[in-house]
């Protein structure tokens, strides 16, 4: 055990003093200095009041004045302490109450540099003893000071005092009375004067002051008093009568009955125990002072010069930060598009318990509105018995399908039409086909009628009502395994007559439906993404000159782009270029939807995805989690009315090739229920407000009701031009983040004016490749094939956000945050007023 004061002048006295200290462990204690700690190496554990800390290299924390506090020093540390003279500091603040709110565990780290940097300038000319002078001594700490003010300092009006009762209640008024308490415990203290201070009745602060601190006041004052008694009875020779007067115990019969039922013992006895204790530790150190001392701060002059190089190169290799003032206006409401629908995947698929295990997880913490499937008249789910003489029904699967979303507030949205199930590679290669047989359109009727009338009986008309139909057309999807017919296709590209079975069929079931339960939304046919605006507006005013219309269009966007000139299908790789591709598309379904009379249509992006492909691992990178904030925030225009991302699990999706713990899936699962990168975007996307403050191209800012706002943020990069060079789905997977167009982190500061003054609590949530992200932890696992039960569960707590939480003043009705976000990095701030100011 080691302690140096390092540097001993007339101004010490009133205002600093530094010590080292090293393999230092303390009683229970408290002093009238505010000491802060700053760790330089090993790990230390400081106890203030009754909650721990653990501090690690270059971290720091403020301990007030009388604060009870203890260390728990491990055997190879090293770290500072600074004590500050309250009255000294007192003046210079122009401030009587001094309060600090400061950890490094709940510091944005730009304000936590400024600290460090405040710290080791100051210990830099500390170590030039005796050759620095008072001036600047005082240069430094009074820049110390002043970055403590600028960020840590709490006002008066928004003092938090740091006590047992902080989780219960945090009112003005106990703070006032345990500041009072802290000031006058010495003296003879009633409830009676307490109250007096206070204009309030006696009855009123013992109901108050028990409710708020789980003590009768006169335990509480009896737990500080009994705080600073056993810090003098360890540390001075004062007899024990005159330490139990010395704290305001009325008597020494008083102090030995509190310390007993705390301690379970007398205070002689304590007292003789641990000065036993230090005496021997006191004479270790006599023995060993000289050699550790130089050690030690040879070990400080170390420690600083590393940190002295690191400075310089981040001064002169900073970044522009990218600034952005946002003035609270005229706001509006917006719908959460995003979250009203989700794809579930084929009918067959929904009766595994796997997956409905994971849908459950999801409807749990996602909560979306609508969950869509198809294949619900697939000839696996054994609903057409054609044994006899006429065709007769078993709805019993279907039922089993319906009830488990029903009951778990998904409301169904089925694709009727015989869609198929697809199992993509790439968009040219398909790793698996389920088809469903062709039907007449008597028998498509009778079918629909019969189905219908099973859900009315089964979950009431009014139910139904609320569900979607969309029917699937053949022709208008991208994900069929007719490429090789795209030349035949390309030459009937303006033939009416190519689109009329599919609205025969459609005006066939809608018919159907609209008999039985008439409100119900049906709509169709899944418009594929290559559609070019001629085509695109040439198919949609065919539709308008038919008898029955559609109540919403349905389209699928995945950003791939075909010509129509068939030497350009065998390019390696077809997604698209363009990162706006999404909103591109929108804006050209919107104005079709325009000059075809379909204005006022419902549009519904009913499968939305970066690809079609299912062994793909964007899909579980990173990359993804921004993809789908962009994608999302970029279009809150109103043009859209649900968006379903493709697809919820990667059940939907495991074949014989699916080794792997993951594999490229589409799910926001992987198939053991790892939440992804994209799961996790969800997750922040849902905690936005309702209301739209601003939005811009890296970040989103909303409200709730009262003063609560929340931030997105995100750092997103696409891909670089090697990249199409090379089929989809090739790249290693060790090389996923090599194929893009660069790898900078975005320095961003958004600055929100007009928000109210006060007392704010801050919560911060990110993803990266360092929090959150499946793909990085199971490289960082070592890839392995052959995982077993409890390291997936490993993985599965492994792989969630970051998360923190800070407390900032306002006091000129404006907020600055900055961060420096990763690249793929999506970050969340939730801003909430505790006390106005």
């Amino acid at each position: 055990m080691i302690i140096t004061q390092l540097f001993q002048t007339p101004i010490d006295a009133k205002l600093i003093d530094i010590f080292t200290m090293q393999e230092r462990s303390t009683l229970n204690h408290a002093h009238k200095e505010i000491e802060l700690i700053y760790l330089i190496k090993g790990t230390l554990r400081v106890k203030v009041r009754d909650v721990a800390y653990q501090l690690n290299k270059q971290d720091f924390l403020i301990i007030n004045s009388n604060e009870p506090h203890s260390f728990v020093s491990n055997a190879d540390n090293l770290f500072i302490i600074i004590h500050f003279n309250y009255l000294q500091l007192s003046s210079l603040l122009s401030q009587e109450n001094i309060i600090f709110a400061c950890n490094s565990s709940e510091v944005r780290q730009a304000e936590s540099e400024q600290l460090r940097r405040g710290i080791e300038e100051l210990l830099s000319v500390y170590l030039k003893q005796p050759h620095s002078s008072v001036v600047e001594v005082l240069e430094k700490a009074f820049k110390l000071i002043s970055i403590l003010q600028s960020f840590y300092l709490k006002s008066q009006r928004n003092v938090a005092v740091n006590v047992d009762s902080l989780e219960r209640g945090n009112s003005q008024r106990l703070n006032e009375i345990l500041g009072y308490i802290q000031a006058n415990f010495r003296e003879p203290l009633s409830l009676e004067e307490v109250a007096s201070v206070q204009y309030i009745t006696v009855p009123y602060l013992s109901k108050f002051f028990k409710k708020q601190t789980g003590k009768t006041f006169s335990q509480y004052v009896n737990k500080v008093r009994l705080a600073y008694a056993v810090n003098e009875l360890v540390t001075t020779n004062k007899s024990i009568t005159r330490i139990a007067l010395d704290n305001g115990f009325p008597n020494l019969a008083a102090f030995n009955r509190v310390f007993n039922d705390h301690y379970q013992e007398k205070p002689v006895e304590y007292r003789k125990k641990k000065m036993q204790v230090l005496k021997r530790e006191e004479n270790s150190v006599i023995e060993e002072a000289a050699y550790e001392n130089n050690e030690v701060l040879q070990e400080l002059r170390y420690y600083l010069k590393q940190t002295e190089a690191q400075t310089v190169v981040l001064y002169n290799m900073e970044p522009n930060r990218e600034t952005h003032i946002i003035k609270m206006g005229k706001m509006k409401a917006f719908t959460k598009y995003w979250n009203k629908m989700i794809n579930l995947g084929y009918a067959t698929d929904l009766l595994s318990s796997d997956m409905q295990e994971q849908v459950v997880l999801l409807q749990n913490e996602l909560g979306f509105t609508y969950g869509r499937f198809w294949g619900v008249f697939s000839d696996e789910m054994h609903i057409e018995d054609c044994s006899g003489e006429s065709i007769s029904y078993n709805f019993s699967n279907v039922n089993k399908v319906l009830d488990f979303l029903v009951n778990h507030r998904l409301k169904p949205y089925i694709e009727l039409g015989p869609k198929p199930k697809i199992l993509s590679k790439k968009f040219n290669h398909s790793l698996f086909l389920q088809t469903s047989g062709k039907k007449t359109l008597s028998e498509w009727r009778g079918l629909i009628k019969a189905f219908l009338l099973n859900c009315v009986e089964r979950y009431s008309v009014e139910e139904v009502e609320t569900w979607y139909f969309e029917i699937w057309s053949p022709e208008m999807d991208p994900m069929r395994e007719q490429r090789d017919e795209e030349q035949k296709r390309s030459s009937n590209r303006h033939n009416p007559g190519q689109f009329e079975e599919y609205f025969t069929l459609f005006g066939c079931l809608k018919t159907v439906i609209s008999e039985i339960v008439p409100t119900a939304k049906v709509g169709g046919c899944g418009l594929t993404m290559d559609l070019e605006k001629d085509r695109l507006e040439f198919f949609l005013k065919q539709w308008k000159e038919k008898d029955v219309h559609p109540d919403f269009l349905s389209v699928y966007l995945y950003p791939i782009e075909l010509d129509s000139n068939s030497s350009n299908i065998k390019k390696k790789n077809v997604l698209s270029v363009n990162p706006d591709y999404i909103q591109t598309k929108l804006k050209q379904v919107t104005n079709a939807l325009e000059h075809s009379g379909f204005e006022n249509l419902e549009l519904n992006v009913t499968e939305w995805n970066i690809s079609i492909s299912n062994r793909e691992l964007l899909n579980d990178s990173c990359f993804k989690a921004t993809y789908i904030a962009k994608n999302i925030i970029d279009n809150l225009n109103g043009y859209v009315n649900m968006m379903g991302y493709w697809t919820c699990s990667d059940i939907f999706s495991d074949f014989k090739d699916a080794k792997s713990l993951i594999y490229g899936g589409a799910g926001l699962l992987t198939k053991s229920g790892i939440r992804k990168p994209s799961y996790h975007s969800f997750m922040l996307l849902k905690q936005l407000g309702e209301i739209l403050v601003a939005k811009g191209k890296n970040y989103i800012v909303t409200k709730k009701s009262g003063d609560r706002y929340q931030i997105i943020c995100f750092n997103y990069k696409h891909f670089d031009y090697a990249y199409y060079l090379y089929p989809e789905g090739t790249v290693n997977v060790n090389e996923q983040y090599n194929i893009f167009e660069d790898n900078e982190e975005l320095r961003l500061s958004l600055e929100i004016q007009g928000v109210s003054n006060g007392t704010y609590r801050i919560k911060e949530r990110k993803i990266n490749r360092c929090q959150g992200s499946v793909l990085d932890e199971w490289l960082n696992f070592g890839s392995v094939d052959d995982i077993k039960p409890d390291e997936v569960n490993y993985l599965k707590q492994k792989c969630v956000p970051y998360m923190k939480v800070d407390h900032a003043v306002v006091d000129n009705n404006s907020v600055i945050l900055t961060g420096e976000l990763q690249p793929h990095e999506v970050r969340l701030y939730e801003l909430t007023l505790l006390f106005r100011g």
